[in-house]
């Protein structure tokens, strides 16, 4: 019997999710447990499993293509099993059951027509074209398709929207492939210029190298050759949106602070030699010790553990640490719970088990949810002082340097000590500038006398 395979919600939040890539094709044999395509949310890239063994019957939507909740993603048939091709904008969806659920039981394929004033349910066409044109109360009929068997995609739609556009202005658009538009551009060359050799005089790719070749290489408007392209999609991708999100709307400040960590470079290494007398696998970093500094610091100011919503600012309860691990291709934030509330050996333990499995692609939605302040490290890279970017929703990030040796003024004379930076980033719309000094001076103080965590 067939097996639909549909959008698991990943998290309370999640509305939709976003198909990064198709792991398999139409006709491939899978296993249950099997990654089979990545799923995009805001948060993360993750892999959706085959819920059964069984071949691949059907892929139903597209690479890029944004799906809601509970819709149909693909059919796993038994081997040698026929079943019925369905499309992807005729899918009524059943009510959203449990994940565990979804992932044992072996519903039935069902179809349902969906009548709307501009979509045909004969007409072959992508979630994301159908979405725009419902929108922009466009019919179906009249856009042509490019896509494989007939679909109508995005693209379409929005071509059949520039038509529009020229006809109604009284402009007539030029015929050229979008190769040739692409060349000419890249030249700094008018269409108008280039006489077309394709059907009914349409500009093609030929007719722009043709003309290119006939002028001298300093008057093009050439690019400089790229070595290497790459895709910004996945969680590249996703770090570009939310960064691009954060500097629109925040208004944002940094303030920089050099600190005396002397006391906390002994600290660290008195308490890594009591571990190993214990015999316990456990080293303590300077990471660590700056989460917890950070968690009893946020403990006396609550007013920088805040995010802004539609009714005003929060003050939040929950002290949640999100601590930034860098990837080969970008960038994660899990987050420690309640860190205010624990122990020093299980915040370390925590970073470490969430750092190994942010590198290893097996973090879950829910282990990058719910922070309310996050802390980033570049000490290892030999930084001293950069200008985080806040994670939304939260108010503020805390950056922090590296620790090195050079001479200061201690105790009224010349001394080489451990100077280390921090760098606070805040959101000016809830937090004013004296009470995130505050917040710095007394991250500062715990830093300087770290043996206070300890009383």
């Amino acid at each position: 019997m067939a097996v639909e395979l549909r959008m698991l919600q990943m998290d309370q939040t999640m509305t939709k999710g976003k198909i990064g890539k198709w792991l398999v094709k139409e006709g491939d044999t899978v296993t249950e447990g099997q990654p089979l395509l990545e799923i995009e949310t805001d948060k993360v890239v993750h892999e959706q499993e085959s819920p059964t063994d069984g071949v691949i019957a059907q892929i139903l939507p597209e690479e890029g293509s944004d799906v809601p909740v509970n819709a149909l993603l693909a059919v796993i048939a038994a081997p040698g099993e026929k079943v019925e091709r369905v499309e992807a904008d005729v899918i009524d969806a059943p009510p959203q059951t449990d994940q565990s659920e979804q992932t044992t039981t072996q519903p039935s394929i069902t179809t349902k027509t969906q009548p709307s004033s501009t979509i045909s349910t004969n007409i072959k066409v992508s979630p994301t074209a159908k979405e725009l044109a419902e929108k922009l109360n466009i019919d179906l009929t009249q856009v042509k398709a490019s896509g494989p068997g007939g679909r109508i995609l995005e693209s379409d739609i929005n071509r059949f929207i520039e038509t529009r556009r020229e006809t109604s202005t009284g402009t007539e658009r030029l015929k050229a492939s979008p190769l040739a538009r692409r060349l000419a551009k890249e030249f700094g060359l008018e269409l108008t210029t280039i006489d077309g050799s394709g059907p009914d005089g349409r500009i093609v790719r030929d007719d722009v190298l043709q003309v290119a070749d006939e002028i001298p290489a300093q008057v093009l408007q050439t690019k400089p050759a790229a070595s290497e392209v790459v895709e910004l999609s996945g969680i590249r991708k996703i770090i570009a949106e939310r960064m691009t999100m954060s500097v629109q709307t925040n208004a944002s400040v940094t303030l920089h602070t050099e600190v005396d960590a002397t006391n906390l470079v002994e600290l660290r290494g008195q308490l890594n030699e009591i571990v190993q007398q214990q015999q316990q696998e456990i080293n303590i970093t300077y990471t660590d010790l700056i989460v917890k500094i950070v968690a009893t610091t946020l403990r006396e100011h609550p007013n920088i553990n805040a995010t802004l919503t539609d009714e005003g600012i929060h003050i939040l309860a929950d002290i949640n640490i999100g601590v930034a691990v860098a990837l080969d291709d970008g960038l994660v934030v899990p987050v420690v719970r309640n860190v205010d509330k624990i122990g020093l050996g299980e915040i370390s333990a925590q970073i470490k088990s969430l750092a190994e499995k942010a590198r290893n692609n097996q973090l879950t939605p829910g282990e990058l949810q719910d922070g309310t302040f996050t802390l980033t490290n570049l000490g290892n890279y030999g930084v001293d002082a950069f200008t985080p970017i806040i994670n939304p929703p939260e108010s503020a990030i805390l950056g922090v340097g590296r620790i090195i040796k050079k001479p200061v003024v201690h105790n009224d004379e010349i001394a080489i000590r451990h100077m280390l930076t921090l760098s606070l980033t805040f959101d000016h719309r809830i937090i004013d500038g004296a009470p995130a000094a505050q917040f710095s001076q007394t991250v500062s103080q715990y830093i300087q006398n770290p043996y206070l965590l300890l009383v």
